[in-house]
């Protein structure tokens, strides 16, 4: 990753609302007896935000200088942490929910399993996993300079996902839905591939 890219990234950014994802995650949930809640890749917190209104004790993680400090400001009482999810440590079975808005897709194939094996062990059993990634579809694909499969490398690298690849990743889970969606973000359509799984008791 380029990290100063995503250090500066938050600075002197345009406020963001809370996306449909958040909403169509934590309406899955809202029914369930969880309490805690895991978020990678906070960014400027606005989603950390709403599920802790909704009554969570919020986790949240960002690389991003910037996003933290912002996110901190908004909201001082959430646990927001400046960390790497590459080094991130947390215990077995500490969370009830994982929650990742676009902060999966920037990693090669053998980091990208890491990950999702540190979300598994982390995730407590019957607990749920919410994962939104940038799709093979995308506008963006295929533009900037090649570093692997399905990665290219445009200011920053992006690592995008088909559904078959979500659901290798997602093996140790009970995938509940995969599927794709688009939107516009940022003045553009974007494209992306969306995740539902449970960790089986």
């Amino acid at each position: 990753m380029s990290e100063k890219y995503w250090q500066n990234k938050w600075v002197n950014r345009t406020r963001e609302s809370v996306n449909n994802f958040t909403h169509r995650s934590y309406a899955l949930i809202k029914d369930k007896n969880f309490k805690t809640l895991l978020e990678v890749g906070c960014g400027s917190g606005q989603d950390s935000r709403y599920f802790y209104r909704q009554g969570f004790k919020i986790t949240a993680l960002d690389f991003s200088r910037s996003g933290i400090a912002q996110s901190k400001a908004r909201q001082s009482d959430i646990d927001y942490q400046q960390q790497d999810i590459r080094q991130a440590k947390f215990k077995s079975n500490s969370f009830d929910v994982i929650y990742a808005h676009l902060s999966l897709h920037y990693f090669d194939d053998r980091t990208t399993t890491q990950i999702f094996n540190k979300l598994h062990r982390w995730l407590k059993p019957g607990g749920y996993i919410f994962i939104k990634c940038k799709s093979t579809d995308d506008s963006l694909y295929g533009q900037g300079k090649k570093v692997g499969s399905d990665m290219y490398d445009k200011g920053h690298v992006r690592h995008f996902f088909s559904k078959e690849y979500m659901a290798a990743k997602l093996k140790q889970f009970k995938i509940i839905k995969i599927r794709k969606t688009s939107s516009t973000y940022h003045l553009y359509k974007s494209s992306f591939i969306e995740a539902v799984a449970i960790k089986q008791a």
